[in-house]
């Protein structure tokens, strides 16, 4: 018998390059996460880590290298050996599968709790309005917010309205969620509610991209962690083995001023 060939990793970064203005962010990033994986990227302020995250599903467009998501490219598709951009239809397909929670929250202000949450479901992926319903009650008493359904984010604290986020996000069932510092426009006793939602998510073998500066949650949490530090990969690894015995003395010196 043959041996099974090995899984399709659900994200793959190859010497993935973008400039702004001729800064150059991230500079030929290779990075692979597998399936059920959680992954932390970490690093300073300006390394790299919400571009490269945000160019997963292509809200950047990258301008050298291969991103691949479930093993087809990035807002891309080859056609006679050359690469052409997908149209717009294209690309909100392929987004509709990766799901985003941002720092800031971006719920429609305008919508209630339960609008938020259903809104997606039905206007991009066609759910019959009773069925996102039932949806979105099912998702907002899994992140703590049973009862909340007819508020509005105005309503919320900031712990609140980021869950609202996730179960947003978790609503169009993506096999893909990426985090950008989620917990940081939070004050500090709201942090704890929202990491606990992501722990469970993790649990569920939900494949997650996390940027985050919550040493203590890459560490119990993820299965592996990037050290970003002036747009390129510096160490990763294991996080028990990368944030207790770091190699690289540039983490060495992070972790020293965020491990306090």
């Amino acid at each position: 018998m043959s041996a099974a060939a090995p899984a399709t990793p659900m994200v793959e970064a190859r010497g993935v390059c973008k400039s702004f203005s001729g800064v150059e962010v991230l500079s030929g990033v290779d990075l692979t996460v597998a399936r059920g994986e959680v992954t932390c990227l970490i690093g300073p302020s300006g390394s790299g880590k919400s571009t490269l995250l945000r160019c997963i599903n292509h809200l950047e467009k990258h301008d050298a290298g291969e991103l691949l998501v479930d093993g087809q490219l990035v807002g891309y598709q080859l056609r006679e050996g050359k690469l052409y951009e997908r149209n717009d239809k294209q690309i909100c397909a392929e987004r509709s599968q990766i799901g985003m929670v941002f720092q800031r929250f971006n719920l429609f202000a305008h919508l209630s709790v339960q609008d938020n949450v259903t809104i997606g479901q039905v206007k991009v992926k066609g759910v019959a309005p009773e069925a996102a319903v039932v949806r979105a009650r099912q998702l907002l008493e899994r992140v703590g917010l049973a009862g909340k359904e007819r508020f509005y984010p105005s309503q919320l604290s900031g712990g609140q309205q980021q869950r609202v986020a996730i179960a947003r996000a978790l609503a169009m069932d993506p096999k893909l969620m990426l985090f950008d510092e989620p917990t940081s426009a939070l004050d500090p006793e709201l942090v704890g509610e929202v990491l606990d939602v992501m722990r469970d998510l993790a649990t569920t073998g939900m494949t997650m991209i996390v940027v985050t500066h919550e040493m203590g949650f890459a560490r119990e949490v993820a299965d592996s962690v990037y050290f970003l530090d002036g747009g390129v990969i510096e160490e990763s690894g294991d996080p028990r083995q990368v944030l207790t015995h770091p190699t690289s003395e540039r983490l060495r010196g992070f972790l020293s001023k965020v491990l306090v």
